[in-house]
């Protein structure tokens, strides 16, 4: 008989002593109730349930307890009106923590805004992380590449759910690996009907984003700028950092990682043919890449990496 999971879910009030208006209330959930505590922070207008495949993985892992949340504006979180910042989703992330009672050893994964909102926060409580791994993501100051601008503005005019999320599947994943068999047992006979019935069904339970909160991260993701400066204090931290990007990834330019392994003196993996959504694209290795990062840390990520073939 499978043992039950500990799940829960709800929400925790932010922003109290920063924001002039109402506060706000952040959806979270929780899975699992092991000793080591992972966070994972979702990008650009999806929400924390974007997370599915590696939620899944570490809900068989005894050891760990993991939390993923939406994001201010989008999901089940609040979406007040106005420009958001990246060092605002921040705050507003140590403020759920708090709630939590997570204020040590959290071990932290952002992918994309995910990312760029995770390096606020080590900027911003450095000692309440034990490591950070930064997917598809970078600094700033990058603009958008033309297959983004192409993307967001037909995705917009698609009706049709599934053909919308079909659309969504082509821009995050390879063609080569959306046409590839899908996993032994699976009702679907490739990959993209995999992710297009798992985006489908995730749209659809999850409120619908309001336009104003999806420019309001947009304007996030394209003003986020973390200086040189800035980056350096976070390698001085001594915190465990890897990064990892995909060759063709449509969104974030794969030259946004190798600027973040520079500056914060770390490891890069790069996923030759990968797209931006590596942690449902190569899911065993970046999950395994997060446990050994918890496990030995600094040195045992370069170790793991030297080994790893991708």
């Amino acid at each position: 008989m499978t043992a039950t999971v500990y799940h829960e879910k709800g929400h925790i009030e932010v922003g109290r002593t920063r924001d002039k208006k109402v506060p706000l209330k952040l959806y979270y959930e929780k899975i699992g109730n092991g000793p080591k505590k992972l966070l994972l922070l979702m990008g650009l207008n999806s929400p924390g349930s974007a997370w599915d495949t590696v939620v899944t993985h570490f809900a068989k892992n005894p050891e760990y307890t993991t939390v993923f949340f939406d994001n201010r504006g989008v999901g089940f979180s609040d979406a007040p009106k106005g420009l958001y910042s990246t060092s605002q989703m921040a705050q507003d992330t140590l403020e759920l923590l708090d709630g939590l009672g997570w204020t040590s050893n959290v071990h932290l994964a952002g992918v994309s805004m995910g990312g760029m909102i995770s390096l606020e926060l080590v900027l911003a409580d450095p000692k309440r992380f034990s490591s950070l791994l930064l997917t598809s993501t970078n600094a700033g100051r990058s603009p958008p590449q033309l297959v983004t601008i192409s993307f967001l503005s037909r995705v917009i005019l698609i009706k049709d759910p599934r053909l919308r999320m079909k659309l969504v599947s082509e821009t995050l994943y390879p063609k080569s690996w959306l046409e590839a068999a899908s996993p032994k047992g699976s009702p679907f006979k490739n990959n993209q009907e995999v992710v297009v019935d798992s985006l489908t069904r995730r749209f659809a339970e999850s409120p619908a984003q309001p336009i104003h909160s999806n420019i309001a991260q947009s304007w996030a993701a394209l003003f986020h700028h973390v200086n040189s400066t800035r980056l350096a204090q976070i390698r001085a931290s001594g915190l465990p950092i890897l990064v990892v990007t995909g060759t063709r990834d449509n969104f974030v330019r794969p030259s946004g990682s190798y600027h973040l392994a520079k500056e914060l003196g770390c490891p890069l993996v790069v996923f030759e043919g990968s797209g931006h959504a590596l942690p449902g694209e190569q899911t065993e290795t970046y999950c395994r890449f997060i446990e050994e990062l918890n496990t030995k840390g600094k040195d045992g990520i370069f170790e793991l990496v030297a080994k790893s073939e991708v």
